[in-house]
């Protein structure tokens, strides 16, 4: 095992949506299946519109906190912009059964370009620091046909809750629309013509140093990229990238030029 006092680390894994590891602090709980949907129908978590999608077990997730309140994300479409979603979270009292604090994404989701298929919480921590509440969240988009792509978009939140009068109380976004997951396959029509295959992963490595009352991230991604040309001809090219994230107080800072991505998923 990786000396703690250097790092401590979250694996990202390459399968769709599975949780990360982490050598410290315990994962976070699922919530009862049932019981979070009935919390969301008692409090109008997710529309009528949403309510009647066939996938709706996709469309919310909820991990427990701690012994009395619970976090719930929904994934709501929007009724006057169908193939839009609105992420939601919301922070629940289970023993009082009390609507304790609600956050709002700023930023939609949309199917333009591939289905919006999932919604998850990791149930590993980003933080192994006594009373922070710093959580991953994933939605995933795919698309299946001659050009098919799985994608994780990853957010990163920060749960500030003291007691339901503190006026600091609230969600605060720390990182914002990383796309960490990046599968992406265009196929030939026809024998050789000219084909891509890209395949990315991300690897978030929690550091013990902090700034700002948050722990340092240290992101690394690899890219394996296979092409094809018309002549049959097959060129593979690896890359990898890292960069230490810095919590500023209001946001981890990121340099996106540096991110690796696939030329097909440029505008996603």
């Amino acid at each position: 095992m990786a000396n703690l006092d250097q790092c401590l680390y979250i694996f990202i894994a390459s399968c769709i949506f599975s949780s990360p590891v982490l050598h410290a602090k315990p994962i976070y709980a699922s919530c009862n299946t049932q019981q979070t949907i009935q919390l969301i129908q008692k409090f109008k978590l997710l529309s009528d519109l949403t309510l009647k999608h066939e996938e709706i077990e996709n469309r919310f997730d909820c991990i427990q906190l701690n012994d009395s309140q619970i976090l719930i994300a929904t994934a709501n479409m929007i009724e006057m912009n169908q193939g839009n979603y609105q992420i939601n979270l919301d922070l629940i009292d289970m023993n009082k059964q009390k609507l304790l604090m609600r956050y709002q994404h700023p930023q939609f989701f949309s199917e333009a370009n591939g289905r919006f298929s999932s919604i998850k919480f990791d149930r590993a921590p980003y933080s192994n620091l006594a009373e922070q509440h710093v959580i991953g969240l994933k939605t995933h988009l795919y698309s299946i046909g001659e050009h098919s792509y799985n994608l994780d978009k990853f957010n990163l939140f920060r749960i500030i809750y003291s007691s339901p009068t503190a006026k600091n109380n609230k969600v605060q976004s720390v990182l914002r629309n990383i796309n960490t997951q990046i599968q992406s396959n265009w196929r030939p029509m026809y024998g050789c013509d000219e084909s891509t295959n890209d395949d990315i992963k991300s690897i978030f490595i929690l550091r013990n140093t902090q700034n700002n009352q948050l722990q340092d991230i240290l992101l690394k991604q690899t890219k394996k990229s296979v092409d094809t040309d018309e002549e049959c001809k097959t060129t593979k090219v690896n890359k990898t990238q890292q960069q230490l994230l810095k919590f500023n107080g209001q946001s981890y800072q990121i340099d996106r030029t540096q991110l690796l991505y696939s030329d097909d998923l440029k505008d996603e």
